[in-house]
């Protein structure tokens, strides 16, 4: 007897080419249809094998090279960085901002996102981390510290595409982040800010950049409680070939989205760069949250 065999992810879905073809206008479904015909047999013959690859070979940490110097290095499968590039490929983040159907380029990229999810290993979770760190950064309006990270978040060129992370959650837990931050960030002469502190949750410790909160040391060396007191920050993981500050303590033992690299790690001195006015910060962080949350599940 033949073994089961998937057919085309897009066409056989129940209900997505029938909700497309009613809700896009005619010229839009017509292409955008083409489109994810082909990646419906993408997702079949390659991306399925992928994901199945990355949860046979979960990420791993290497703490020392063999001098006995610390790197702190999250090491990867093979299918899971080719992961990163095929959503470069596909603009899973890119589509949704360029915006080429006006407003349905939108609809036209989660319905790419939601056939994507169930066959990458959860790779969807950095990618929505990384569709809503564009999302705060163009809230903002681009600002000038941002530029570049907003070019590499929405670039379709695996070369120049860039994953983010959200470093949120710290030791005491929970989504009362204005009770439970307590990473500081103290300016240098420079403008930029060191930051300190222990982050408990870090989904995607692989990615190339993260937006994450802290609290301002004044020049009294006071620093305000509550959310008030909040600031949003940016910070490269890597500078000039090694992490930015940053200690990686380990990876977390998770039941599912083993995949998914996620640590806890110390900030030590991270450089990062103040974005946005601080009573916004929670705000803006928040269009992280719900990107993870309400489209593409998270950790």
């Amino acid at each position: 007897m033949e073994a089961p065999r998937m057919g085309n992810l897009y066409l056989e879905d129940p209900l997505l080419p029938g909700y497309l073809r009613a809700h896009l206008p005619a010229q839009v479904f017509a292409e955008v249809n083409i489109d994810l015909e082909r990646f419906g047999a993408r997702l079949r013959d390659e991306i399925g094998f992928l994901g199945c690859e990355c949860e046979l070979n979960p990420p791993r940490l290497l703490h020392f090279d063999a001098w006995g110097q610390r790197v702190d290095q999250v090491i990867t499968c093979p299918a899971w960085k080719r992961l990163k590039d095929i959503c470069a490929e596909e603009s899973l983040v890119a589509e949704g901002y360029t915006r080429r159907y006006s407003s349905w380029s939108r609809v036209y990229q989660i319905a790419k996102v939601y056939l994507f999810m169930p066959f990458c290993a959860c790779y969807g979770c950095p990618l929505a981390m990384t569709d809503g760190a564009v999302k705060v950064i163009e809230s903002l309006g681009i600002p000038k510290p941002l530029e570049e990270a907003y070019a590499h978040l929405t670039s379709s060129d695996p070369k120049t595409f860039w994953i983010s992370g959200q470093w949120m959650t710290e030791r005491k837990g929970g989504s009362d982040v204005g009770g439970g931050t307590e990473t500081v960030a103290r300016e240098l002469p420079d403008g930029s800010y060191s930051l300190h502190g222990f982050k408990w949750f870090t989904s995607a410790a692989d990615s190339d950049m993260t937006l994450t909160l802290a609290r301002i040391v004044g020049p009294d060396g006071q620093i305000q409680q509550g959310s008030r007191g909040l600031s949003l920050f940016y910070l490269k993981i890597y500078e000039d070939g090694k992490l930015n500050g940053i200690k990686i303590q380990r990876l977390k033992e998770k039941l599912g989205t083993r995949a998914v690299p996620t640590a806890e790690l110390w900030l030590d001195g991270a450089r990062a760069h103040l974005v946005g006015a601080t009573e916004k910060s929670i705000s803006s962080i928040q269009h992280i949250e719900r990107s993870t949350e309400t489209r593409l599940g998270k950790d």
